[in-house]
This record gives structure tokens, C-alpha cells and sequence, in this order.
């Protein structure tokens, strides 16, 4: 494959309009018009970039407290639905806990907001390597998960429950939803997966 068949758009996702604003000029100032940065503000509205412009993508910068996904849950998700898409974390959090479980989890790198200049040459690196030709195929952000109509934030939050093993009981504690709603979302979520079980649709993130 060659350098111009290579993904090269940069994907911020971060709740916050001045981190967006902030990251995109870092990236501009270091690497131009080189690679196209895209922002998005929730969970919910990167997985609808990605559904229609996943193969454009090279890298997405995740933030861990999104308002529609906590800790490393959208990373999880990320990582189950798009298993070739690298995803870097940029975080308000000094944890090396939630640090090093972010690796194991396939995040390229774990970088603090409010971190020293060391912070941000890493997170430069890491996407100078993303974007090395090679480091992924042009469908690399393809996976075998995706849903035929996209989640709204409070399916999703659901779906990250159910992949979890919670049953509807434990969701709809976890989530203060009602019995009913969480009843109504796992079978649109069934619907938009084709599934007709838990196990089935466990299995397409295996």
C-alpha cells in the first residue's frame, strides 16, 4: 500500500470546546496542513464519524470522561468495534493505574492535559508513528461489530454494560434507568446488531 493510500485524518474527541480548539492547534503548528484534524464532543458523535469516515482515519485522541462514557469504557468500545484503530488517551487524569490499564488495553499512548512539555512531544511522536506507512491498513478501522443503525449515548452506556455481563436488573441500577427503558435499548440494540441474544452479540466482539 502506498503513503497516499495511507489513513491521514486525526480525530480529537473531548467534551470540552478548548482542549478540542487547543489540540488541533498543536497538531497544525507541528505537522501543518499535513494531517486534517476532525473533532467530535461525545462518544455518540465519533462513533457516527467513524461509521461513515472509518477509513480515513489513522488515530483518534480520546478523552476518558466523556459525557457519554466513563473511564476506559470508551476505549473498550473503540477497540471492539474498530480493533485496527490506534487511539491514544489525553486525559485530565494523573493515575498510573487507569495509565497502565489503558495500555493493556491497546491505547497507543496516555497523555495528561495538564501535563509538562514532555506530555505533548510524546503524544506528537505517537502520532508521528501512527502515521508511518505501514502502521495500518486502509481498512483498518473496519470491524466486525458494526451496528447497521447507530446507538444514542444512552444505548450505548447500556452496551457497554451488557458487554460487561450486567444483566437488565444490574443495568438499570447502574444506570438509574427504568426497568422498562433498559428493556426497550438491549432490544434496539438486538435489532441494530442482528442478534437475537446476550451470547450472540458478546460473540461479535470475540
Amino acid at each position: 500500500m502506498s503513503e497516499q493510500q495511507q489513513p491521514r485524518t486525526l480525530l480529537v474527541v473531548d467534551d470540552h470546546e478548548l482542549v478540542r480548539v487547543g489540540l488541533r492547534q498543536v497538531i497544525v503548528q507541528r505537522f501543518a496542513d499535513r494531517f486534517p484534524v476532525e473533532e467530535a464532543h461525545s462518544l455518540a458523535q465519533a462513533l457516527s464519524f467513524l461509521e461513515r469516515r472509518a477509513d480515513e482515519v489513522f488515530l483518534l485522541l480520546l478523552d476518558l470522561n466523556l459525557g457519554d462514557a466513563r473511564g476506559l469504557s470508551g476505549l473498550k468500545l473503540l477497540g471492539r468495534l474498530y480493533p485496527r484503530l490506534g487511539v491514544a488517551i489525553v486525559s485530565g487524569t494523573h493515575d498510573a493505574r487507569v495509565r497502565e490499564e489503558a495500555l493493556a488495553h491497546g491505547a497507543l499512548g496516555y497523555f495528561c492535559k495538564t501535563g509538562d512539555t514532555g506530555d505533548l512531544s510524546g503524544l506528537l511522536d505517537t502520532i508521528e508513528r501512527a502515521a508511518a506507512p505501514g502502521a495500518a491498513g486502509p481498512s483498518a478501522a473496519r470491524g466486525a461489530g458494526l451496528p447497521s443503525v447507530p446507538l444514542n449515548n444512552r444505548q450505548i452506556q447500556v452496551l457497554e454494560l451488557l458487554l460487561s455481563g450486567l444483566d437488565n436488573r444490574a443495568i438499570a441500577a447502574e444506570t438509574g434507568l427504568a426497568l422498562g427503558s433498559v428493556k426497550n435499548c438491549v432490544s434496539a440494540i438486538f435489532l441494530s446488531f442482528n442478534v437475537r441474544s446476550r451470547a450472540e452479540l458478546i460473540g461479535r466482539f470475540s
